[in-house]
């Protein structure tokens, strides 16, 4: 060990072993996923058209499957000497970090990779960030490994090359999870104007929907006010109550509106999980009680902001208010998981996260700062100050809003709205045609029994 060695302070030997063991493992999982049947599979047959694994995936003859290691190979070979030799003049453990971090970013180009080329380019990378840890790794357990376990502390770390490899053959073999109601590949759309196009249609198809209108508006409103609190917040309770010459007020603003977030977040949350299941997960619960949170949640901020004449008073209120709208979080993702078909989940949600942010707190705490700019024109600091009470409250309006558009969504959710509905129907139906088609050739099988028994028959 180098005991005069500056080190950091998370430092210690064995953790540098553990890290380096990780890394290994990780290191020779991607080498035996590549070189596993479940990854690179087979190449188009008459049997398969399509192939397999990245083989199928690229139409790939053997020898092109080949060029793979070779070029992964060429990576490692050229740079391993560069990341020795430069470890001389740079810092090695810091060239460890950037030889890891070029294999991480080539390992997603590999999973990227939209032709041959790119995958080869990629792969070659993959062996250029590989190069760093192989070449440096070892010297950093010779000089930190315990002289009286040196032989053990290596036989540790290159353990991880085989287990790896086989955790790399056996990961393969795992089957992919799948999000129901997800296609085949066989049924995606091929070539970018085809995914356009189905993109597009999928758009309009959950924009047509009026419960994820209803829903994506009223969440916009809600994120709005959201965006204000979590910005302007500290600032408006410190002005309110606390003169600016109290240097000790900022940080007591903070620390109040930090700790009441935290734990309203928290038990709002899971109330509004738990008082969902009770009522009964349903679109109409869910949208009601959402609507309900922003009405009480409403009152209760407005309240703050109005009536409050002390700050601890104004938190107990505004925390209060709070809580009642952090009930919404459960069943406002409930909402988005049931009011769109199965398979367009995962677009209803990405296009409701644009929504909230581009419409929601993005534009929200710059008019919120308007606003009060607007309003304290003029006036003394302590009068412009009390502003705030106004300008949050003009703000907190929005949740009526809010409120007013799930109190719609409520209304428009019927049976017919709620596609899980649909999709158990749906399942239901295949089970019955199954069956039935079942018995049918059940019948064929006895009808050609009875004739090869009984030709007269």
């Amino acid at each position: 060990m180098l005991p005069e060695q500056k080190v950091p302070r998370w430092f210690t030997p064995l953790r540098l072993l553990i890290i380096f063991c990780a890394t290994n493992l990780f290191v020779y999982l991607d080498r035996g996923l590549i070189a596993s049947n479940g990854v690179n599979g087979s190449p188009p047959s008459e049997q398969f058209p399509e192939g397999s694994g990245i083989q199928g995936a690229f139409h790939l003859t053997y020898f092109q499957d080949g060029l793979l290691p070779a070029a992964f190979m060429i990576g490692l070979l050229i740079s391993s000497p560069i990341f020795a030799e430069a470890c001389k003049t740079a810092n090695a453990f810091r060239l460890l970090a950037l030889g890891m971090g070029v294999w991480t970013l080539a390992c997603l180009g590999c999973a990227a990779a939209p032709n041959f080329g790119i995958l080869m380019l990629s792969r070659a990378l993959v062996g250029v960030g590989e190069a760093s840890f192989v070449s440096l790794a070892a010297p950093f357990i010779d000089d930190w490994a315990p002289p009286k376990a040196k032989s053990q502390w290596f036989a540790a770390f290159y353990l991880c090359i085989p287990v790896g490899f086989a955790m790399g053959y056996i990961v393969a073999t795992a089957q992919p999870l799948r999000l129901q109601g997800s296609e085949d590949k066989a049924h995606a759309p091929r070539g970018t104007l085809s995914a356009l196009q189905q993109f597009w249609h999928d758009v309009k198809t959950i924009g047509s929907l009026p419960v994820w209108l209803c829903l994506a508006s009223g969440q916009t409103c809600y994120v709005a006010v959201l965006g204000v609190f979590a910005f302007w917040g500290p600032q408006a309770g410190r002005q309110l109550f606390f003169s600016d010459k109290d240097a000790q007020s900022a940080s007591a603003a903070d620390l109040a509106f930090g700790g009441v977030t935290v734990l309203t977040g928290v038990m709002g949350s899971l109330a509004g999980g738990v008082a969902l299941d009770r009522m009964g997960s349903t679109l109409r619960n869910a949208s009601s009680l959402c609507a309900a949170s922003n009405f009480i949640g409403f009152i209760l901020v407005v309240t703050a902001f109005s009536a409050t004449k002390t700050f601890t008073s104004f938190m107990v209120v505004f925390g209060m208010g709070q809580f009642a709208l952090f009930c919404l979080q459960a069943p406002v993702a409930v909402m988005g998981m049931w009011c769109v078909p199965a398979n367009l989940r995962p677009l209803c949600i990405s296009l409701i996260t644009v929504c909230i942010h581009a419409f929601g707190d993005v534009p929200s705490p710059p008019l919120l700062g308007l606003i009060q700019a607007k309003l304290s024109q003029g006036m003394s600091a302590q009068e412009g100050a009390q502003q705030w009470r106004l300008s949050m409250s003009l703000i907190s309006m929005l949740l009526l809003a809010s409120g007013c558009l799930f109190v719609l969504g409520a209304w428009l959710a019927t049976p017919a709205t709620d596609f899980r509905v649909k999709e158990r129907e749906k399942r239901t139906n295949e089970g019955v045609e199954g069956v039935h088609q079942a018995e049918i050739g059940d019948e064929d099988d006895v009808s050609q029994l009875l004739l090869r028994e009984n030709p007269a028959f």
